[in-house]
């Protein structure tokens, strides 16, 4: 039903992934394993929705409309169990990530610390380096071949003045889906010591076959934000449009004041109408997308521990999102990219002077 074996030729189309190298790296030709979009050809149903609204003569204003509202909630009860409040929904139109600074320039004073698990998502971790706050960083325990919250450890690195962790989930970059129990555990922590929990969850739909994300803002209740969107999902990352769930009034109100501030109350028509179509159509093409990713992935840990057993450290499906290496076609154009080739090279897995840089050597 779905044809996921169709290269789609990127190069040439000012794509951020292929045509940005050569001034990112010096040379153009580097896989770019870093970039978290998807080579798969967004869904049918969102490019139809888009040709449709340009049907309209005029791109004014986008107001949210009911049907709006009820595709993301009917998507989260159904795919996560997960009734949202109607009133805990709030949108930052840019990105996550500018929803997220917002919360942090919002909740917090300058020089104040935040704390965060890591290995962790790059600008993530760079937006409280960067906007004047001190980085707690709380190493994960790596056991038994993966990454596991150590809330132990947490607890014993906060300050007086830490009120944030900010939480990667399903986590970047190692692809752990976390435990009911690790999150219990991390709720608790959050009562006990006045402390609200951002937990990003723009991965929460891509999980392997056997894995299950647990949305934070289910345990977490009042102490937590949880941040969504569908680009990831439905690899629509050039129309980006950002969820919260914040279940506490007061945090609403103190984000609705950054909102209110720089002018952020309008999505962009193209990212409502992509959004929309996706979460009331687009079900079955994320399943098959799952299945056919998790055949990638398999097919690349099982060539990892013959030619690079470093790499190899966990199970074929301990990780539960994509990750860019198994997100395109396992075609023969491409075939070098989860084969023996590749444990020749040195991978670079971000742009330079980023902090998610990491290198991988298996000659």
């Amino acid at each position: 039903m779905f044809d996921f074996n169709q290269p789609v030729e990127r190069r040439g189309t000012d794509s951020y992934k292929w045509d940005d190298n050569e001034r990112l790296f010096g040379r153009a030709d580097v896989l770019p394993f870093w970039v978290a979009d998807m080579d798969f050809a967004t869904p049918e149903p969102i490019l139809d929705a888009i040709r449709a609204r340009t049907g309209h003569p005029v791109l004014g204003y986008h107001v949210r409309s009911e049907r709006y509202y009820e595709a993301i909630e009917n998507w989260f009860r159904t795919r996560h169990d997960w009734d949202i409040p109607r009133d805990s929904l709030m949108f930052c139109p840019p990105s996550t990530i500018v929803a997220i600074y917002g919360l942090i320039m919002k909740l917090t004073e300058p020089g104040s610390s935040i704390v965060a698990p890591t290995p962790n998502y790059g600008p993530l971790v760079n937006i409280v380096r960067t906007g004047d706050r001190r980085l707690i960083d709380c190493p994960m325990r790596e056991a038994e071949g993966r990454f596991e919250l150590d809330v132990d450890e947490l607890a014993a690195r906060l300050e007086p003045d830490t009120r944030i962790v900010i939480l990667c989930s399903p986590n970047n970059p190692t692809g752990r889906v976390f435990t009911h129990d690790e999150l219990e555990a991390l709720a608790r922590l959050a009562d006990e010591r006045d402390l609200v929990v951002i937990s990003d969850e723009v991965h929460c739909d891509i999980v392997l076959p056997g894995f299950r994300h647990l949305p934070y803002s289910t345990i977490g209740g009042d102490r937590s934000v949880t941040v969504l969107s569908p680009n990831k999902t439905f690899n629509t990352a050039g129309i980006p449009q950002a969820t919260l769930v914040i279940p506490d009034a007061s945090i609403r109100a103190r984000f609705r004041e950054f909102l209110d501030t720089v002018q952020l109350n309008h999505d962009s028509s193209f990212g409502a109408e992509g959004m929309v179509a996706g979460y009331e159509q687009c079900g079955p093409w994320l399943d098959a997308l799952i299945e056919y990713l998790a055949g990638n992935h398999d097919l690349v840990a099982n060539s990892s521990r013959t030619t690079c057993p470093a790499s190899a450290r966990s199970g074929p499906r301990r990780p539960t999102w994509r990750g860019s290496i198994v997100a395109a076609p396992a075609s023969p154009r491409r075939s070098s990219w989860s084969g023996s080739s590749i444990a020749a090279a040195s991978v670079f897995m971000a742009p330079p002077n980023s902090a998610a840089r990491a290198r991988v050597s298996c000659a």
